[in-house]
């Protein structure tokens, strides 16, 4: 059986790197026409440039701190093997864009005029048609706004909730509350996954207290694990929550500290890859943002994934203190994803058909 004797690794600039080209595969015979060269920005950037005998191809060389990538190379007559670190590169056509000539409307009512005075008898009946089928765009603006100003409108604000900035999509249409809002929507399946084997330990324990999660997962939790729901479905559960979890962290930590080297989740790359990218926003410099509006998207995902995971009812209070978010944006927040408050525990919302009418609401702008 082959064994690893001997694992190469380099400095970012002194590695290999594998080069991948957007628009096509490289054909063997064309290999040897290009020619590549290393580029290093003023921040500290790789980029890879390949020349061809027609095209310029150009590509920042991938750089992420999570995982390492590596060759192996394997001798047929031997049993050992080499791990050699190598970076990737994605590299796309530079096409050189060709300038656009206008003509000027002096030059062309010139023209016109002399194809009029000395032009043949086709080109005077072809100015003539042209000079016709020219529209008036003040003429025409006119008479749409006579046109339009004839009609009613009646004021009715529409509400067109599948169209946020960070609602998760909803099913007016569902015929049940497990209908209404789908989970891999929000996170895929096979991300949840990565979490089983942490709640599993859960399940081992048979308390989340000792865990030092938040007191919004941990009594959660806790009521999962009294449940009488199967096995599977306590696990998936459970997944959500610690999910919530590293959301929870995640939005509670200061911008200052997260940095490229910033991990929200060290159990899971998915579950750290995910929540970095929906709740967060990556500006032309490449550096990692995260608008105030994050928060309120991390509140809509926190209260739905909890509603899905508890039987569709979520505890309000508890999660105003954990997020550090005012109770009556908090309810506020749930009338919008078409929550109804519990009749007997106003600290309780409800998910249950048939759903309230849809909420307006429109997130503040440029908040940072």
């Amino acid at each position: 059986m082959p064994v690893i004797r001997k694992v190469v690794t380099k400095q970012t600039g002194h590695r290999p790197i594998l080069i991948n080209f957007d628009n096509s595969k490289v054909k063997p015979e064309s290999v040897n026409t290009l020619e590549a060269q290393l580029y290093e920005t003023v921040l500290s950037e790789k980029l890879i440039a390949v020349t061809s005998n027609k095209l310029l191809y150009t590509g920042e060389v991938e750089d992420d701190e999570l995982y390492h990538n590596f060759i192996v190379i394997h001798k047929r007559d031997s049993d050992q093997i080499t791990l050699f670190q190598y970076d990737r590169a994605t590299v796309q056509a530079r096409f050189n864009k060709k300038r656009k000539f206008e003509i000027s409307p002096i030059k062309d009512n010139a023209a016109a005029e002399l194809n009029k005075q000395f032009g043949s008898k086709k080109a005077k009946r072809v100015t003539e048609q042209r000079e016709r089928l020219t529209m008036n765009i003040d003429a025409v603006k006119q008479q749409l706004e006579q046109t339009v100003a004839g009609l009613k409108v009646d004021n009715v604000e529409q509400v067109v909730e599948n169209e946020s900035i960070y609602r998760p999509k909803i099913n007016r249409d569902a015929s049940s509350p497990d209908g209404v809002y789908n989970l891999e929507d929000l996170v895929e399946a096979y991300i949840l996954d990565t979490l089983a084997v942490e709640a599993g330990k859960i399940i081992e324990a048979g308390s989340a207290d000792q865990f030092g999660f938040c007191k919004f997962v941990t009594t959660n939790m806790n009521k999962l694990l009294t449940s009488n729901i199967s096995e599977e479905d306590k696990i998936r559960s459970l997944t959500i929550f610690l999910y919530i979890h590293y959301l929870i962290v995640y939005i509670k930590t200061p911008m200052k500290s997260i940095t490229k080297k910033f991990v929200v989740c060290d159990k899971s790359v998915d579950i750290n890859n995910h929540i970095l990218k929906v709740f967060s926003e990556v500006g032309a410099n490449g550096s990692r943002t995260r608008p105030l509006h994050m928060k309120d998207k991390a509140l809509c995902y926190t209260m739905i994934l909890a509603a899905i995971a508890m039987e569709f009812e979520v505890d309000v209070e508890l999660l105003s203190k954990d997020l550090k978010i005012g109770m009556k944006k908090v309810v506020e927040v749930a009338r919008i994803l078409a929550f109804n408050m519990k009749a007997n525990n106003k600290n309780i919302v409800q998910l249950k058909l048939p759903l309230p009418a849809p909420v307006a609401y429109s997130p503040k702008k440029g908040r940072r």
